[in-house]
């Protein structure tokens, strides 16, 4: 069977992933006939997981029943401290298991959680804070240091590095956890608003996606039809290796954004995976945590998948037990795929696209389903309607490349008090304008080819970077690379990029002419520069353009 009809099956009549139409706030959609009504729900049903392990961070271990036990005692704490249903619960901490009580202890209390981008400085976090208007906050000693003017103490939970005697920042977080068990947790309604996430903020502030009760579970839903489509194609469940016993996930993404969130926290909730947690990136204690907790599962942006499979040690770790590797949240490098599989032994690959605005659903593919096509952006949502659109606005026929639009049940219901936001994202019809360029194949796989805002146009030729950066990667000796537009008085725009190479082993020239051999001469940049440094990524390790065009440009202006 093609992979079309296996979904076209795997979500007919009759089906455990059953689609029909659900009824939103936003009228008719389909979803998920069989998925629970609420978040709240799925995370309940994750208490009968009992004493499997779930939790390893730092010296921290938690099975699923002490980690419930803690949420429980928390929410106990926060109830009988005035936070109320619909309150504004904000998280603003580096990747712990704390957060992940925090967060549990006050979703299941009824509160709106906010999770707060951790890496930003003290005023864009009280922006945030002010922004949704926050009635709590849970953060760790650092970020309680920096926000030490917001909210009163006594709403303020601090996980302390260490004892601060006689400090006024805040409750701390373990004393808030010996209390006594709470009362019965309240089902909230399908549209309840429960979770605010910030966006990135590249350009302007940032804006807060509201979402609620329904688009969550139903996200979660799609995760795990994501993984049934691919054991129906491969003809079923892949086993344990490596001395592994129970399938764990390294937590290297943020969890203040969707796919850290769901994916490696509400999914492992749901299936019983362990999770594996590391505060902040560092390729060697992730292939350390790797052989010491037999992790099998590594899942982030590209940048730090190749990162980690290209460490010079590599050989020196048993990651043997570590057979999926998922890779989303921004393009994937066309030489990715094959350090994959030259690493990873059967390597179980996936990747997918998707938004905060619709909480990573889009397109998804993994193991046989990505490997039939790895360079696109895997196939469909069941539940998520896509559609491109010209510059003019209209409706483009299918497999024609424009800008995305998607309309689904798991869309944003829209920005926090952002009604010009609002208005110029959805169109009049109620779709969502994405801003990003690629198309729809008859097969159902979807290609994202480009940013409308990173679209170069050289002397009235539309040139997008990604074709560029694509090319540049099957370049022996790249590492990294970033392709943009800078101003010329000629052309308008020119084409202009940053490499990471690896140390000594590529010219300028060897790039140029490696790009002219591969692609058309107007996608080759005029500018090159090559650097054997990092190139400078955003909070959620996706490369921070911006950062690096602007940089290049008072490079260049310098000289």
């Amino acid at each position: 069977m093609s992979i079309k009809a296996t979904i076209t099956e795997l979500t007919g009549v009759g089906a455990f992933f059953e689609v029909e139409q659900l009824q939103t706030e936003r009228g008719a959609m389909d979803g998920y006939k069989h998925a629970p009504q609420t978040l709240t729900e799925i995370i309940q049903n994750a208490r009968g997981h009992g004493d499997q392990g779930f939790i390893v961070s730092g010296d921290t271990r938690l099975t699923f029943a002490q980690f419930f036990d803690r949420a429980d005692r928390l929410r106990a704490y926060l109830q009988e401290s005035g936070l109320n249903a619909g309150d504004r619960f904000a998280i603003a901490m580096r990747n712990n298991a704390e957060w992940l009580v925090g967060f549990t202890a006050a979703f299941l209390a009824g509160a709106t959680v906010v999770p707060i981008n951790s890496w930003g400085q003290a005023d864009e976090l009280a922006f945030a804070l002010q922004d949704c208007g926050a009635s709590w906050l849970l953060c760790d000693d650092q970020r309680g240091t920096m926000l030490s003017g917001e909210l009163d103490t006594k709403k303020r939970l601090i996980v302390y590095d260490r004892a601060v005697p006689g400090s006024l920042r805040g409750i701390d977080f373990n004393d808030a956890t010996s209390n006594a068990l709470p009362k019965e947790v309240a089902t909230p309604a399908a549209d309840d608003v429960c979770l605010i996430l910030y966006t990135s903020g590249s350009t302007g502030t940032p804006k807060g996606v509201v979402h609620c009760q329904q688009a969550l579970s139903q996200a979660v839903f799609n995760m795990m039809f994501t993984g049934m489509l691919t054991m129906t194609v491969e003809g079923g469940l892949r086993e344990l290796r490596g001395g592994a016993t129970q399938e764990k996930a390294l937590l290297n993404v943020p969890l203040f954004h969707a796919t850290g969130l769901l994916g490696s926290f509400v999914l492992p909730l749901v299936t019983a995976q362990g999770i594996v947690m590391i505060s902040k990136w560092d390729a060697q204690e992730a292939l350390r945590l790797i052989e010491a907790e037999r992790v099998t599962l590594f899942s982030s942006v590209p940048a730090l998948v190749k990162d980690l499979l290209t460490q010079p040690n590599l050989a020196n770790f048993d990651i043997s037990s570590l057979h999926r590797v998922s890779s989303g949240g921004a393009a994937m490098p066309s030489d990715l795929p094959g350090i994959i599989e030259g690493t990873i032994d059967k390597a179980y690959a996936s990747g997918g696209y998707g938004l905060t605005e619709t909480l990573a659903v889009g397109s998804q593919a993994a193991g046989a389903v990505f490997d039939a096509k790895p360079a696109a952006a895997g196939v469909q949502s069941p539940i998520m309607a896509i559609r491109c659109s010209g510059a003019d606005g209209s409706v483009l026929p299918p497999g024609e490349a424009g800008e995305i639009e998607m309309r689904g049940v798991a869309c944003t219901l829209g920005y926090w008090n952002k009604p010009e936001a609002n208005a110029a994202v959805f169109t009049e019809d109620g779709w969502m304008k994405t801003g990003d360029v690629g198309y729809v194949a008859d097969d159902g796989y979807v290609h994202i080819t480009g940013r409308i805002k990173d679209i170069v146009i050289r002397g009235g030729e539309n040139i997008y970077p990604g074709d560029t950066e694509q090319a540049c990667y099957q370049i022996d000796g790249v590492q990294e690379c970033v392709v943009f537009g800078v101003p010329d008085e000629l052309m308008g725009e020119e084409l202009a990029m940053v490499v990471r190479v690896a140390a000594s082993s590529l010219s300028e020239d060897d790039v140029r002419a490696g790009l002219k051999a591969r692609i058309a001469g107007y996608k080759v940049p005029k500018f090159i520069e090559l650097t054997d440094q990092p190139l400078a990524r955003g909070a959620t390790e996706k490369f921070d353009k911006r950062a690096i065009q602007a940089a290049f440009v008072a490079t260049q202006k310098r000289q």
